[in-house]
């Protein structure tokens, strides 16, 4: 019997869960313990117009609303859930209220 034979009569005979272990194995995804923290996977850095695209909104809105940035290799570049934790914040809604304030007093003394 070779070895691959051997490996497929494993296999079929394995419980389920060594399958699944096995397979991940092979895949090379890395098993992670209970008792072993697991870390996400680091979120790239994208562009003003890409997570513009992902929120559904304009960049310029989102540059007008400065959202939290990094400059990178003198490119800004930002991460989708900081950008995101910010315009759930109270700075932010403070900050949209004063936008309006502004734009309704402007409209207001426009003849």
């Amino acid at each position: 019997m070779t070895s691959l034979e051997q490996l497929m009569q494993a296999a079929l005979v394995a419980p389920a869960e060594a399958r699944e272990e096995a397979l991940r194995v092979l895949r090379g995804q890395t098993r992670t313990t209970d008792s072993e923290p697991t870390q996400p996977a680091p979120e790239p850095y994208l562009t003003l117009k890409v997570v513009a695209k992902r929120l559904g909104l304009n960049p310029s809105t989102l540059w007008r609303w400065r959202v939290p940035g990094h400059d990178l290799g003198g490119r800004r570049r930002f991460r989708l859930h900081e950008v995101v934790a910010y315009l759930e914040s109270d700075l932010f809604k403070s900050r949209v209220s004063a936008l309006r304030a502004t734009r309704r007093t402007a409209k207001t003394t426009t003849p």
